[in-house]
C-alpha cells in the first residue's frame, strides 16, 4: 500500500510538472540537462508555487504538495504589492520578486544608475528597464522581444531611512508579476477565495538547487543548535570515554560550527531552521549565505555548543588529545562570537534581530521568540559565578571567566570588563522598557524602537503591544540575577502581579478539522464554560483602545489580534483565517507559570541572602577572633632592652 501511495504522488507530480511548463534546467542530478520529451527520476523535479496576496505585505511558497510558508515580500519591511489596474485584477500587479524568485533558485539583479533590470532562471534570461516597456527573453541563444502591458513598466522605489548592505539607500524594484513569471515559463493562476496570485514553477535540479545533507537523525545539525543544543553531560560524557569515534563526530561537528562557510566573519551565524547535518563533509561547500541573526536560536546555540566542548577540554586536557590544533581553531571561533555579541549590542543597551546587516524590524530591540533574553542569559552566565535559580550555563563558562583573569593568548580583545558592562547596560534598558499602564508596572513588548524605546510593530501581525509569553521568559531570566537590586525585585513582582489581573474563564481555543481551508483546519476561540483561564499573547498598551485606530470600546487590560492586514481586533475569530489557524494568539497558565516562578524566586532569595549573612558574620567572627590573638601575642611578647630596644647594634 506505501508503494501504491508512493505511485500516485509521483503520477501527480507529473501531472502538475505538464501543466507548468517543464524547463529543463542548467543540469539534473544526473549530470545532463534534460530535453523536453525526456525520461528522468521524478526525485530530479522540483515544482515550486510563489503567491503574493491582494492585501498583505507578504509572499508565499511552497513545494511540490506541501503548505504555503508565508515571509515578508522583502524581509524585515512591511511593504505590500501594487495593483497598477485596480482592485481584484491581478493582471495589473506589480511586485519586488528578487526573494521570491531566489526559491526557485532565479538570480535578480538590478542596478538603479543604468536603469537595467536582468533575471537568470535555468537556461533563461529576461532583460528589462527602468520605465520601459520593452523587454527581451534570451534562451539558448536566440532572442525574443517582448512588450510590457501598458502602465505596468518597472520602477525602483527608495525605502526611506533604511540603507542596503553596502551602505548605499535601499531600494526595491517593482516588476509586473503575471508578465514576468509567464516570461519565465510558469503557469499563473489568480485565487479569487484568497485574493492571491499563484505563480506555480517546474525545474529540473541544478547545482543552485542543492542545499547541504538533511538528516534529522544526525546527533549534530544546525536545527539541534538553533533549538537545543547538546547537553553538557552528553558532552561531558563523550570527552571522558574512550570512544574515538564519537570524539571525532563531535569535533568534526564544531569545526563545521566554525567554518567560514557557516560563522559569518563578523562572528555571528544566519539561521536554517533546517537540519543540516553537520557531519557531512559537503556541508561547508554547499551551505548558503545567511546574514548573522539572534532570531530563532542563531547564534547563542552555537555559543553554548563550542563553549561547553572547550570546557571539556579545559577541564581534562587528555579529554580530546590529539586535537590540539582543532580545538585552537574551534577556541578562535568561540572568541570571534564574544566579540559579534559585543558589537552587535546597540547604545540603548539592547539587541537587535540582526546585526550588522538589517532592514526595517530586523532593526529593532528584539524580545520575540526569546532573541534578547536569550543573549542576556549567555551575557549573565559569562560575568558570574552563580545563577539564583540555575547556575548550569554560569558553569559552562567558567573556563572564559578563568581565561579572562588568566595572562593567556589572544582572546579578540575581549576584557571581563567589556563583558560586565554590556550586562550592566542590557539590564539597564531591560528594566526601563517594562511597560507602564496607568500609572501600573506590566510586562513588556516584543520589540522596541531603538532611538524612542517605545513598543512598534514587528511582523505585519505582530502590533505594538504588551505581550505575555516573551515576558515569562524575561522573569525567569531577572529571578536568576544572585543580588538583585530593587528596580529587579519591583519589575519581577509588578509582572507576576499584572498576569493576575489578565485572563477570562469559560473560554477554549480549539481546532475544526476543515479540509477547505489552506491550512487544513479553522481555530476558533469559543466559550465551553471551563474553569480554566486562558490569556492572550498581545494585550493593548492601554485600556481604552486609544492606540489602535481600530479600537474604541475596551475596558481595562485587553487582548488583540491582528492578521497580515495590521489591523487590531478585539474579537480572535474575526480576524483573517491564515493567522488565526497559524500562530498562538491564545495562551494559557501565563498567571500560573509567573506566580510558580515568583515562590521558586522569593525561596531561593531567602535561602541565598540567608546563606550570605551566615558567612559574612563568620567573617566578621574570624576577624575578631584573629585580632584578640593579635592583641593577646602583643601582651605576652618579651620587652627589647638596651641597645636593641633603639634599634642599634649590639
Amino acid at each position: 500500500m506505501r508503494f501504491a501511495k508512493k505511485t500516485l504522488l509521483a503520477a501527480a507530480l507529473l501531472v502538475m510538472a505538464a501543466s507548468v511548463n517543464v524547463l529543463p534546467a542548467l543540469a539534473s542530478k544526473q549530470g545532463s540537462a534534460p530535453e523536453m520529451g525526456d525520461t528522468v527520476p521524478v526525485d530530479d523535479l522540483v515544482i515550486k508555487f510563489l503567491a503574493l496576496p491582494e492585501f498583505e505585505p507578504t509572499r508565499y511558497t511552497k513545494q511540490n504538495g506541501g503548505k504555503f510558508a508565508p515571509e515578508e515580500i522583502e524581509k524585515g519591511l512591511l511593504i505590500g504589492v501594487d495593483m497598477k489596474y485596480g482592485p481584484g485584477n491581478p493582471d495589473g500587479m506589480m511586485a519586488p520578486l528578487k526573494h521570491s524568485f531566489a526559491d526557485i533558485t532565479a538570480d535578480l539583479k538590478f542596478d538603479t544608475g543604468t536603469g537595467e533590470i536582468v533575471i537568470k532562471y535555468n537556461d533563461l534570461v529576461l532583460e528589462m528597464e527602468e520605465g520601459s516597456q520593452d523587454a527581451v527573453l534570451t534562451k539558448n541563444g536566440n532572442q525574443e522581444q517582448l512588450t510590457i502591458p501598458e502602465d505596468l513598466e518597472p520602477y525602483f522605489l527608495e525605502i526611506e531611512g533604511e540603507t542596503d548592505a553596502d551602505g548605499s539607500p535601499y531600494t526595491v524594484c517593482y516588476l509586473p508579476v503575471r508578465f514576468t513569471a509567464e516570461a519565465l515559463g510558469a503557469n499563473v493562476t489568480w485565487d479569487e477565495s484568497m485574493h492571491r496570485l499563484v505563480m506555480a514553477f517546474a525545474f529540473y535540479y541544478s547545482d543552485a538547487a542543492i542545499q547541504p545533507i538533511i538528516n534529522s537523525k544526525s546527533p549534530y545539525t544546525t536545527k539541534m543548535l538553533e533549538s537545543n543544543p547538546t547537553s553538557w553531560s552528553t558532552i561531558a560524557s563523550i570527552a571522558s570515554s574512550s570512544n574515538a569515534a564519537k570524539k571525532k563526530e563531535l569535533i568534526t561537528a564544531a569545526l563545521n560550527v566554525v567554518n567560514p562557510a557557516y560563522q559569518n566573519e563578523d562572528g555571528g551565524w544566519g539561521k536554517t531552521n533546517t537540519d543540516y547535518d553537520l557531519l557531512e563533509d559537503s556541508f561547508s561547500r554547499l551551505y548558503g549565505h545567511a546574514y548573522s541573526t539572534f532570531d530563532n536560536g542563531a547564534t547563542h546555540g552555537q555559543i553554548k555548543f563550542l563553549s561547553r566542548i572547550l570546557r571539556a577540554a579545559k577541564e581534562d586536557p587528555n579529554s580530546f588529545r590529539g586535537y590540539e590544533d582543532e580545538l585552537e581553531t574551534i577556541e578562535d571561533g568561540f572568541w570571534k562570537s564574544m566579540d559579534y555579541m559585543i558589537n552587535s549590542q546597540n547604545e540603548a543597551g539592547g539587541w537587535p534581530q540582526y546585526y550588522p546587516y538589517g532592514v526595517g524590524y530586523f532593526k529593532l530591540i528584539t524580545f520575540n521568540d526569546n532573541a534578547m533574553t536569550s543573549v542576556m542569559q549567555l551575557v549573565y552566565a559569562l560575568t558570574h559565578e552563580d545563577g539564583l535559580t540555575d547556575s548550569s550555563l554560569c558553569e559552562d563558562f567558567a573556563w572564559v571567566r578563568k581565561a579572562l583573569t588568566d595572562d593567556t593568548p589572544d582572546k579578540h580583545n575581549i576584557t571581563i570588563e567589556k563583558l560586565n558592562a554590556m550586562w550592566d547596560k542590557a539590564l539597564d534598558c531591560t528594566l526601563k522598557l517594562q511597560i507602564t499602564v496607568d500609572g501600573e508596572l506590566t510586562a513588556w513588548a516584543q520589540q522596541y524602537d531603538p532611538e524612542t524605546g517605545e513598543p512598534t510593530i514587528g511582523r505585519a501581525f505582530e502590533l505594538p503591544s504588551i505581550c505575555t509569553s516573551e515576558s515569562q521568559a524575561i522573569m525567569n531570566l531577572l529571578t536568576n540575577i544572585t543580588e538583585p537590586s530593587d528596580a529587579v525585585k519591583t519589575a519581577i513582582t509588578s509582572f507576576a502581579h499584572w498576569t493576575e489581573e489578565i485572563g477570562v474563564e469559560g473560554y477554549e481555543s480549539i481546532n475544526i478539522s476543515d479540509r477547505t481551508r489552506e491550512l487544513g483546519k479553522d481555530r476558533r476561540y469559543v466559550y465551553t464554560g471551563t474553569t480554566k483561564k486562558t490569556y492572550g499573547r498581545f494585550y493593548g498598551l492601554d485600556k481604552d483602545g486609544s492606540s489602535y485606530d481600530s479600537i474604541d470600546d475596551a475596558d481595562g487590560f485587553y487582548p488583540i489580534y491582528s492578521g497580515r492586514d495590521s489591523i487590531a481586533k478585539l474579537d480572535h475569530n474575526v480576524g483573517g483565517h491564515e493567522r488565526r489557524s497559524g500562530y498562538s494568539f491564545v495562551q494559557t497558565d501565563i498567571e500560573k507559570k509567573a506566580n510558580d516562578q515568583l515562590k521558586k524566586w522569593e525561596k531561593a532569595l531567602e535561602s541565598y541572602e540567608k546563606k550570605q549573612l551566615e558567612l559574612e558574620n563568620k567573617a566578621k567572627t574570624a576577624k575578631t577572633a584573629t585580632g584578640s590573638n593579635a592583641e593577646k601575642n602583643e601582651e605576652t611578647a618579651p620587652v627589647a632592652t638596651g641597645s636593641n630596644a633603639d634599634g642599634g647594634k649590639n
